[in-house]
């Protein structure tokens, strides 16, 4: 028995041997493979048997196929059918007409003011509008005053001359934009003056706007209505503080008429039908 043991002992040696000098020297592909399936075998015998791994197979390079997609490597543009469809979304900030009421009766409610009897208007406000409208709507306006205001002074320019008005045309025309504007008299009213200067330039005034609407009646042009000034009432003058009501005072001296007298006395009583 030492015998065989001593073989096997032997041989266990020879082996480990091979084993240890087998990787020294320049081994080929398939004794690497045989020394794996040997120590898988020694592995496998004590554990669990190890599952097959699957070596990925390499795919064959296509030649022809690069050759092909450098070729067609010039890009198209993108075809009709893979575009995609616009998503439009709408972002409203109106609220509902429900959730408004309600948000103004909580307000109200918590509010330390008393409820009106008037209800609340729940109008909606405008959008508002775009740029290009308001700037059209500017213009608009800026166009019907210069309108108008050539239509009122139109009476002041003639055909020589131009649209802007001179000299004292100009200061007419500023009379009449100050008096739309709100002006109570005109600037060229002067208060105190002779009266024989005041009449002339009354009359002189009313001969020319008299033929200017005699020329336009006969070019047949219309013209504004005349505004008739009515004269005033010949009724009692507002007397001053501590002036007597009735009679003339004038140089210390109060001048009472017949009529005056007639007032203050009152009518006469007739003395007929008494009997003594």
């Amino acid at each position: 028995m030492a015998v065989t043991l001593g073989k096997r002992k032997r041989v266990r040696r020879e082996t480990g041997s091979k084993i240890e000098t087998a990787p020294q020297d320049a081994p080929n592909d398939s004794d690497q493979e045989d020394l794996q399936a040997t120590f898988r075998r020694h592995f496998e015998a004590r554990f669990k048997p190890l599952a097959d791994l699957a070596k990925p197979k390499e795919k064959p390079v296509d030649l022809v196929a690069e050759e092909s997609t450098e070729e067609e490597s010039e890009w198209d543009g993108i075809s009709e059918d893979e575009e995609a469809p616009v998503e439009i979304i709408e972002h409203s900030t109106s609220a509902d007409a429900a959730s408004l009421l309600d948000k103004q009766a909580q307000k109200a409610f918590m509010s330390s003011k008393p409820p009106t009897s008037t209800p609340t208007s729940t109008a909606r406000f405008k959008r508002p509008t775009s740029p290009t409208e308001a700037d059209g709507e500017a213009l608009n306006l800026k166009n019907d005053l210069a309108l108008q205001r050539l239509l009122k002074e139109s009476h002041l320019l003639d055909s020589t001359t131009d649209y802007t008005p001179s000299g004292s045309n100009r200061h007419k025309a500023t009379d009449i934009r100050l008096q739309s504007l709100g002006s109570k008299s005109s600037i060229h009213v002067q208060e105190k003056m002779p009266m024989s200067h005041r009449r002339g330039i009354t009359a002189k005034a009313t001969s020319k706007e008299e033929q200017r609407r005699r020329e336009a009646k006969e070019n047949g042009i219309i013209l504004e209505r005349a505004v008739k000034v009515q004269k005033m009432a010949g009724g009692r003058r507002e007397r001053g503080v501590g002036t007597p009501g009735v009679g003339k005072f004038r140089g210390g001296m109060l001048k009472l008429s017949k009529r005056d007298v007639a007032s203050i006395e009152g009518p006469k009583k007739s003395m007929k039908g008494r009997r003594r």
